[in-house]
């Protein structure tokens, strides 16, 4: 379970991301003798796309069943995809979506826990945007507590960005459950690291829950031996805290050892007692300070830089709040979000400073989605900012490339899917499994 503002790539409509998305950026495969795949058709059957997509998931699992080192890509390749399956698709149940669902949560039983953790929380992150009754559904049937816990956790926040009568009393709803859900958690790093998720997610939503949550999560944190994860967590519980008592949240910012942590701590402190600041000519130095200071270790200085004027200091704060760009980054900032400062930097006045952050900009957008991102690298004024998008595009297609042949059939499949799945036959377990992921997330994007 990740830190709660933390969205997971989402899959985009256009197809060569949408492929992509679904393929780890490095994945190592392992080469053994090709697994027993036999069973699977040699040709593609035809069929409606929505059939097609659930016979590739289904392949996928199977041969993950018979051959372990396909289980990792299979559980993390199909986790984004399973939700945007149709929800009775043609066939045979096991093929529908509910049936697909059931057999990926058992074989994410069989993978190591940090990896089912990420996979369950690409699933719920993708199931809540699309079918939020669905997601509900499934949330209580995850038997790994803490997983189950942040899955209550997706849920309770995508009732609430429905905006109906109902939704802030169903997020609370689904808050408590991820509360009781983290209590069972018997690992104690798992159980603090949960308790902290939700003591965060009822200070947004209860404010006569949220002491209580915090106390609670507090007293578990300090328990654990490691100072590394117990100060990453005393780090998420500064930023709990401030949001509804500053002075707590500066004696919590003082327990933690690791000084860049606690500079951590101070700025998220500092950033909650800019959102408690009524922003009038009188206050407004007072908190373009506190948010440009806070801008390079938290990017939730992000929404205050943006009420600001545009001048050339807050384009660079800007800039220190975005994450860092290589061409395997997955950057943890939605899609919305990055729209907004574009559009944002559009109102600024020429010059170096805008310059730089919308090609920041554009090539952070390319690992989101590549040909929007191109775009936008199209769109730039400054010639050395087009030149930069475009070697970022062309790095990031040769990194997610897989080093087994999934690049050349991601290109076969433009084409033609089943000539592609035709020609993933051949290849070892893992790489076939990973193949057919990539070919279902081409026939549903």
């Amino acid at each position: 379970m990740k830190y709660p503002n933390r969205k997971i790539n989402r899959l985009t409509s256009v197809l060569p991301a949408a492929l992509i998305a679904v393929v780890p950026a490095q994945t190592v495969l392992v080469a053994p003798a090709v697994a027993q795949t036999t069973s699977l058709p040699a040709q593609l059957p035809e069929g409606a796309p929505a059939q097609q997509a659930a016979f590739l998931v289904d392949g996928a699992f199977k041969i993950a069943n018979s051959a372990a080192p396909a289980r990792v890509a299979s559980v993390r390749g199909a986790a984004a995809l399973l939700p945007r399956l149709l929800p009775a698709a043609p066939g045979s149940t096991a093929l529908n979506r509910d049936g697909l669902t059931a057999r990926w949560l058992k074989l994410a039983q069989t993978v190591p826990r940090g990896n089912r953790l990420d996979a369950l929380d690409a699933f719920f992150d993708v199931a809540t945007k699309t079918d939020l009754p669905w997601a509900a559904q499934w949330a209580g049937k995850i038997p790994d507590n803490a997983g189950r816990a942040g899955a209550y956790l997706a849920v309770s926040r995508g009732f609430e960005a429905t905006r109906t009568p109902q939704s802030w009393a169903q997020a609370d709803t689904y808050a408590a459950k991820a509360q009781s859900a983290a209590r069972a958690e018997t690992d104690l790093t798992a159980r603090a690291r949960a308790l902290t998720f939700v003591a965060y997610r009822m200070t947004e939503l209860s404010p006569a829950r949220q002491e209580e949550a915090l106390r609670e999560a507090s007293s578990q944190v300090r328990l654990i031996q490691t100072p590394k994860v117990r100060d990453n967590l005393l780090l998420e519980l500064t930023g709990a805290a401030a949001r509804y008592d500053l002075s707590l949240g500066r004696r919590m910012a003082a327990d933690i050892s690791d000084e860049g942590l606690k500079n951590l701590a101070s700025a998220r402190v500092n950033l909650a007692e800019v959102s408690q600041t009524t922003l009038t000519t009188r206050s407004k130095e007072r908190v373009t300070a506190l948010a440009a200071a806070a801008a390079p270790y938290d990017s939730r200085a992000l929404p205050v830089l943006l009420q600001l004027t545009p001048q050339p200091e807050v384009l660079k704060a800007i800039g220190d709040t975005l994450p860092r760009i290589y061409p395997t980054a997955r950057p943890a900032i939605e899609v919305s979000q990055l729209e907004r400062i574009w559009n944002y930097t559009q109102t600024a006045p020429a010059g170096a400073y805008r310059d730089q952050l919308q090609s920041r900009l554009a090539r952070i957008m390319v690992l989101k989605d590549l040909w929007r991102g191109r775009s936008w690298g199209k769109q730039l004024t400054w010639q050395g900012g087009r030149i930069q998008v475009g070697a970022f595009l062309n790095d990031v297609l040769k990194a997610r490339r897989s080093n087994l042949g999934a690049g050349r059939l991601q290109d076969t499949a433009q084409g033609d899917v089943a000539i592609a799945y035709a020609q993933s036959v051949g290849l070892p377990a893992a790489a076939r499994a990973e193949a057919l992921l990539l070919l279902a997330g081409q026939i549903l994007g």
